[in-house]
């Protein structure tokens, strides 16, 4: 069973320029899923790892800006998932999640909710926690503030694990965004140019990356006693991190 909530003017029908662009920005999305562009395979095949050999019990799963879910539905299948909160901005792709998570046996939940609002008031516990690609939009004191609040969503026992953006130690964001031109553009020949320029766009105004003692250090001012880094992207744009009370 799936239960839909929705909140504030959320729910409605959209205009259709709004459809549209979200119709172009998910089918851009599926490019780099289909095409491995930013490593999702790796990625969340150690989620799954990390579900299997590291969660030995019923645990609740709360997939935090899930967009469609697929790739989160894959990972969990196998698992001993009690129970699916998934929080996304995007009523459309909450559309398209409640199909991808048809498949697991047991109930689901969808928030149609800005994720950094729906944790902030969020009553409900967890026992495993994931954002995947959403937590650079956040500068650095954001960032802080939402993963204390994570922390408290799960408690002592509970596992917070994240794949996003990340620098090196001593590569500041300039020196990044120079990088990842550089680097991005003769590989992913899968893209128009058209889909690479507004690619770079969206990175230029809305990455901000962190080093990876950055992501240490922000791990324990929110409260996690241990930080663990579990896969670094070939490329090294994109690292992902366990953080455990």
């Amino acid at each position: 069973m799936i239960e839909i909530r929705h909140h504030d003017s959320a729910g409605t029908i959209p205009d259709e320029p709004a459809a549209a662009l979200f119709q172009q920005q998910w089918q851009l999305y599926r490019k780099f899923v289909d095409y491995n562009l930013l490593y999702h395979r790796e990625a969340y095949g150690e989620l799954h790892r990390v579900l299997v050999e590291e969660v030995a019990r019923p645990f609740r799963f709360l997939d935090i800006a899930c967009g469609d879910a697929g790739a989160t539905a894959d990972a969990l299948r196998g698992t001993q998932v009690a129970h699916y909160h998934g929080i996304d901005l995007s009523q459309a792709a909450l559309d398209l999640a409640s199909k991808n998570l048809e498949t697991l046996a047991c109930p689901a939940t969808l928030e149609n909710r800005d994720f950094v609002a729906a944790l902030r008031d969020r009553p409900e516990p967890a026992d495993v926690a994931w954002i995947g690609f959403s937590l650079h939009h956040l500068l650095a004191p954001a960032k802080l503030e939402f993963m204390r609040e994570v922390r408290s969503v799960v408690g002592d026992l509970g596992l917070f694990l994240i794949y996003d953006t990340a620098s090196p130690d001593g590569e500041d964001r300039d020196a990044w965004l120079l990088r990842w031109e550089r680097q991005n553009q003769p590989l992913w020949t899968a893209l128009t140019p058209e889909e690479y320029e507004g690619m770079r766009d969206h990175v230029r105004a809305y990455d901000f990356p962190e080093t990876t003692s950055r992501w240490h250090s922000l791990g324990r001012e929110a409260g996690f006693g241990r930080v663990r880094e579990l896969f670094v992207a070939p490329t090294d744009f994109f690292r992902m991190y366990c953080f455990q009370p």
